[in-house]
């Protein structure tokens, strides 16, 4: 059983299932890159300010993916100290998220090959899809039944941990890193196309999951 999260740490969960695909609109306020700049500097204050807007999601990402708190906890450090020993190397033309989501990917697909499980890449898509064409799509579910339901917040997170890995990663990196399509397809390795595929998928098993809270 999964422990309920939050009601604002669903947000992110039910606006991805909710809506359609849209990239998101870039803030004004904005300025992780020249947080990053400052932190290459030697300011340390600066990186605490990305922390600080990162890691509740880059945590729920990872426990969402891995669906074992041990495992989530190890990546999460192991991505934190790899930002550190590689701020050298980000560079001001990257979104700092994806960059960061990027690394986690990496070392997400890592923590499952040496504990000999599947990574989300190592599986095919067409194995993922399978049996999709019997899934109908259903009305959305209102946001505010989601935070307003324990019981239909623990059944989201149980949905979402049921998706194939390739479905789950695509709407993760969706939803809990507000990423772009582009982004999400760089990361992945795969076109933008696929990656709205993979969302679109994955949007039709949730709903087709959570129909009777409808």
């Amino acid at each position: 059983m999964y422990a309920i999260a939050p009601e604002h740490h669903l947000n992110a969960l039910v606006l991805a299932l909710t809506t359609g695909f849209k990239d998101p609109t870039p803030s004004v306020a904005d300025d992780d890159a020249t947080l990053m700049h400052r932190y290459r500097h030697g300011d340390v204050d600066a990186f605490r300010e990305l922390y600080g807007r990162y890691h509740k999601r880059l945590h729920r990402y990872l426990l969402r993916l891995a669906n074992r708190a041990a495992d989530a906890e190890e990546v999460f450090q192991d991505v934190w100290a790899a930002v550190i020993r590689g701020r050298s190397d980000f560079r001001a033309q990257t979104s700092f998220a994806s960059w960061l989501f990027a690394i986690a990917h990496r070392r997400a697909a890592d923590r499952f090959r040496l504990l000999d499980r599947h990574a989300p890449e190592w599986r095919s898509d067409s194995e993922d899809e399978a049996g999709i064409d019997d899934l109908v799509a259903t009305d959305a579910i209102a946001p505010e039944r989601v935070a307003h339901s324990e019981a239909l917040g623990v059944a989201l997170l149980e949905a979402i941990a049921a998706l194939p890995p390739l479905q789950r990663e695509a709407f993760l990196l969706k939803a809990e890193g507000e990423l772009t399509l582009d982004q999400i397809a760089s990361i992945t390795g795969t076109s933008r196309e696929t990656v709205k595929s993979r969302l679109r998928y994955a949007q039709v098993r949730l709903r087709k999951a959570l129909e009777a809270w409808q």
